[in-house]
């Protein structure tokens, strides 16, 4: 079985290779659960999070603060270097699922932290 959680997918720049992967490790029947932010808060902040970019399709590669920049102390906030990031939609993550070969069980949606007339995150299940 995988787990990712937490908000990774927008680390990878190739989410159909990192699929692939994520396949390639899994014997027969193996299972994956993943759980990231929702792709919604690229145009709309939520949970916590400004909306990086106004475009919802945007392909392009973003660049900013590593996680949780915010919580170090001034002198060790200084040393991190910014990050590069995409951000995807639901479609291009549920897409490079299948096409990579994973059945997709379930997907659900979860209301934001900060307002949960808003998705903040969402599961995916799935099994190879």
């Amino acid at each position: 079985m995988l787990y990712l959680e937490g908000g990774i997918l927008h680390y990878f720049h190739d989410i159909a290779k990192f699929m692939e992967k994520l396949f390639l490790m899994l014997k027969p029947h193996g299972q994956i659960i993943l759980n990231d932010f929702h792709p919604f808060r690229k145009v709309m902040p939520i949970n916590f999070y400004k909306s990086s970019v106004e475009d919802y399709f945007d392909t392009n590669t973003q660049n900013g603060d590593v996680a949780y920049k915010d919580f170090l102390d001034k002198g060790e906030s200084e040393e991190f270097p910014n990050c590069s990031f995409r951000l995807y939609t639901i479609s291009e993550i549920l897409n490079s699922m299948i096409k990579s070969g994973f059945t997709i069980k379930e997907f659900n949606e979860h209301p934001s932290w900060t307002n949960e007339k808003l998705p903040g995150e969402f599961t995916v299940y799935a099994i190879k």
